[in-house]
C-alpha cells in the first residue's frame, strides 16, 4: 500500500511539471503568428570606455623596472651575513635515553 500512494504523489508532481513547463512555453517567439515580429528588447546605454593604460592591441610592452634605493642588509638579520655559509653546532641539552626495545607494534602477551 505505501508504494503505491509513493508512485501516486511522484506520478502526480510528475505530470503537474509537464503542465506547467509546456504552459511556460507558450509564451514565447515560437509562438507568434508566421509573419509576426519579435518585440524587440530595449536598447542598453552603453557609456564611453576610459582611455586604456596598457599597450594598444598587437603591441608589445616595453617596461624596464628601476631600482629606487640600493638593497642592504637588515640590521635586524639574526643568521649569516649575506653570502657566507652557515658555520653553526647544534647542542644537545638533555642526555640521551635507551629507546625501547619494541618501538611498534603489538605487545607480546
Amino acid at each position: 500500500m505505501r508504494n503505491v500512494v509513493k508512485s501516486t504523489i511522484l506520478g502526480i508532481g510528475l505530470m503537474t511539471g509537464v503542465a506547467f513547463s509546456a504552459y511556460a512555453q507558450t509564451d514565447n517567439v515560437a509562438a507568434l503568428p508566421p509573419g509576426a515580429q519579435a518585440p524587440t528588447p530595449p536598447a542598453a546605454a552603453i557609456a564611453p570606455s576610459q582611455g586604456y593604460i596598457g599597450p594598444k592591441p598587437g603591441e608589445l610592452g616595453a617596461w624596464q623596472e628601476k631600482q629606487s634605493q640600493t638593497v642592504r642588509p637588515s640590521e635586524a638579520y639574526v643568521g649569516p651575513k649575506p653570502g657566507e655559509q652557515g658555520a653553526w653546532q647544534e647542542k644537545q641539552t638533555a642526555p640521551v635515553g635507551k629507546s625501547p626495545d619494541s618501538i611498534g607494534g603489538p605487545r607480546p602477551n
